[in-house]
């Protein structure tokens, strides 16, 4: 059976009301970001991870994103067309520069409208943003993040770095168990980012120098493979950026 697809290209506190869906086929989800970690100290605006000799300190951390979706089985709220697809739930808004939460709070991202059923799979595209693919507004409007997915500074050991990437890909985030949109209520969801593991070496005795991973550089793929590894995504009802 072919899944559902439902796409919400993510923007900051939208709404919307989807597709051919009727109202009464509709239902309520809300979606907030983390980069919450038990083992990483964060003081106020910072994450802190400490690891075998190293410390790295955070103290900005940016993301592009687009192509949300949430994905499950088709219903009669939201059927298959001819090609076994669902079309009803899209809503076509973004790319979106995140800048992540860092520390303990959990940061509400958007609500959406999205048709009543059962969803296990979260999934959305990293994107690098660039005047020749249509993103000139945001470029112009964040000219540091022209073909660049991912942008974080801090310190490492004390030292000053800028750390990039032009990473793109989609990611397919298992939800686990399965989630319910429901008519009545707002289905609570969090995206959970552990970027204090991001710069965990190979070992994982320590950490690498986030300035020897941007793209050419030695730790690159790295670097780049824990960012694969670190989505979660579940139920959040209290908003804590922890699963429920």
């Amino acid at each position: 059976m072919r899944i559902r697809r439902l796409e919400i290209f993510a923007a900051l506190a939208v709404s919307a009301t989807l597709g051919a869906c009727s109202d009464s086929n509709m239902g309520e989800v809300s979606l907030r970001l983390s980069t919450r970690s038990a083992e990483a100290a964060a003081a106020p605006g910072q994450l802190s991870i400490s690891l075998g000799p190293d410390e790295i300190v955070v103290d900005h951390l940016q993301i592009v994103l687009r192509k949300i979706r949430l994905d499950g089985a088709p219903t009669a709220s939201c059927p298959e067309d001819g090609e076994g697809d669902s079309q009803c739930g899209e809503v076509r808004l973004g790319p979106v520069l995140f800048d992540l939460p860092l520390g303990d709070e959990a940061e509400p991202t958007f609500t959406a409208q999205v048709p009543v059923g059962s969803y296990d799979e979260f999934k959305f595209q990293i994107h690098k943003p660039s005047n020749a693919n249509g993103d000139a507004d945001l470029v112009a409007a964040h000219p540091e993040m022209e073909d660049i997915s991912i942008r974080a500074t801090g310190t490492f050991n004390g030292t000053a770095f800028i750390f990039v990437t032009d990473l793109t890909e989609v990611e397919e985030v298992a939800l686990s168990p399965t989630v319910e949109v429901t008519v009545d209520g707002t289905l609570p969801l969090t995206l959970h980012i552990d970027a204090s593991a991001w710069f965990v070496n190979q070992a994982g005795t320590g950490l690498v120098d986030p300035a020897q991973a941007s793209e050419g550089q030695p730790f690159e793929s790295v670097v780049e493979q824990n960012i694969r590894q670190s989505f979660r995504a579940f139920h959040d009802g209290d908003a804590d950026g922890l699963e429920d």
